[in-house]
């Protein structure tokens, strides 16, 4: 993240918000503008081979065949990085944009959800809007646990990192039943260096600090336990089944009916490409449990990342299995709260001997 230098003039801090807001957008343009590009040239790819298949054109017609083949196949590729690059720029920009803005609200301001400001005073948190009126909440530090949190999604060392603070629940929440509320904000060395100079304690895992890099170390698993999605799974056989039919019908309707060739090979390429794409969802449509020598990992069926975590075992204060509306869950809790982990058979039972001291044994 790159820190902008905050302008004395409250104007020109205006148009520096301004300019980095267009470029973030910017980066977001280029980015769609780029993966759109991407697709473009792959549907050109299926294009051209479909008109490979549906004849025997003349030599030179062949030659520019393979050649176009090989531009969009290549344009995809390209298209494909320059998105990637400019999805990055992108979240880069945007969290110096973000930085920029908290710094003019005051050195000591951080964003805790959209257009609210955290303050540190001399004695308490203030949570108040980021513009124009509001109402101001002031939480004194004697309430408040600052924790230091590593969000990884995937079983290694780096992640990203926040500050969760906990605090009473009746400063944020009118209603409820959780006497503790949890507001989190981007972990960075001038929240850090904030936090210390009140005298306040960061408890959790300790970032790095001053620009330090730890290496990324990835984690081999001690065994894994899977659980079969068999909603999704029904779900992918019923698409491939679609798939196949699609595939039948091209090949019908390009042997019996030659002048809806076009139309058959078109039927055929799309239903082969469903059918490939839902077997691929019914292999992907189960969880994982695993369990590291550093922690335990869980990813949902599919791909989101927001379904995914891992948790060192030092973040964690125990392992217990819980049943939420009829659900079996086990709650990997944590100092400032809870995963809830579906229940897989035999986990609680090789956690209560692997690790029987987070499982009350």
């Amino acid at each position: 993240m790159k820190i902008v230098a905050l302008p004395a003039d409250a104007s020109a801090r205006e148009k520096t918000s301004r300019r980095l807001k267009s470029l973030t957008r910017g980066y977001n343009a280029c980015l769609l503008g780029f993966a759109i590009a991407a697709v473009a040239c792959l549907v050109g790819v299926l294009v051209v081979v479909i008109m490979l298949e549906m004849g025997d054109p003349a030599p030179e017609r062949t030659q520019l065949y393979y050649i176009l083949t090989g531009a969009f196949a290549a344009g995809a590729v390209l298209f494909a990085l320059c998105s990637l690059l400019f999805g990055r720029a992108a979240q880069s920009s945007l969290k110096t944009q973000q930085d920029f803005d908290e710094r003019c609200c005051g050195e000591e301001c951080f964003f805790v959800g959209e257009g609210t400001i955290a303050e540190f005073s001399d004695d308490a948190l203030v949570i108040r809007p980021e513009k124009g009126q509001g109402k101001n909440i002031r939480v004194p530090y004697g309430e408040i646990r600052f924790f230091s949190v590593c969000t990884r999604t995937k079983p290694q060392e780096r992640g990203t990192w926040s500050v969760v603070i906990e605090m009473p629940a009746h400063y944020v929440m009118k209603k409820g039943d959780a006497p503790r509320a949890l507001v989190e904000t981007d972990g960075k060395d001038r929240l850090y260096d904030t936090i210390e100079r009140h005298g306040l304690t960061l408890l959790g895992e300790q970032p790095p600090r001053g620009g330090e890099k730890r290496p990324n170390v990835r984690f081999e698993a001690r065994t894994r336990f899977l659980l079969p999605d068999e909603q999704k799974r029904r779900r992918s056989l019923i698409f491939a089944g679609i798939g196949v039919l699609l595939v039948v019908a091209g090949a019908l309707v390009a042997v019996f009916w030659q002048e809806f060739l076009f139309v058959g090979i078109l039927l055929g390429v799309f239903g082969l490409f469903f059918a490939i794409r839902s077997l691929f969802a019914f292999a992907r449509a189960k969880g994982m449990l695993a369990i590291f020598e550093e922690g335990i990992y869980w990813r949902e069926s599919g791909r989101a990342e927001g379904d995914r975590f891992f948790l060192k075992w030092s973040e964690l204060t125990g392992i217990r299995p819980e049943t939420v509306e009829g659900k079996h869950y086990l709650a990997a809790e944590c100092a400032y709260g809870s995963y809830h982990i579906p229940e897989v058979a035999g986990v609680y039972e090789y956690l209560q001997k692997y690790r029987p001291e987070l499982c009350g044994a």
